[in-house]
């Protein structure tokens, strides 16, 4: 997520929720999260783009967001 957040972060919000906080819980329920290492993009109306699931692999969802941020323009 660090190399990602590198990367994109400069066109790209990253947001990690905390479900040991309300807000963080709170999103987890809006957004149908139900465990760890759950990843959605939203585009800028909050709408769900993307979501992936278990262990990252960073080459992966970096073409996809590039992909994401290419098709936005």
């Amino acid at each position: 997520m660090d190399r990602l957040k590198q990367d994109f972060g400069n066109e790209i919000e990253f947001f990690v929720l905390n479900v040991d906080f309300p807000e963080g819980r709170q999103a987890m329920d809006t957004y149908g999260i139900r465990s760890r290492s759950t990843y959605v993009l939203l585009n800028s109306a909050g709408e769900e783009v993307m979501r992936w699931s278990g262990p990252l692999a960073g080459e992966q969802v970096a073409a996809e967001l590039a992909a994401f941020l290419e098709d936005s323009e």
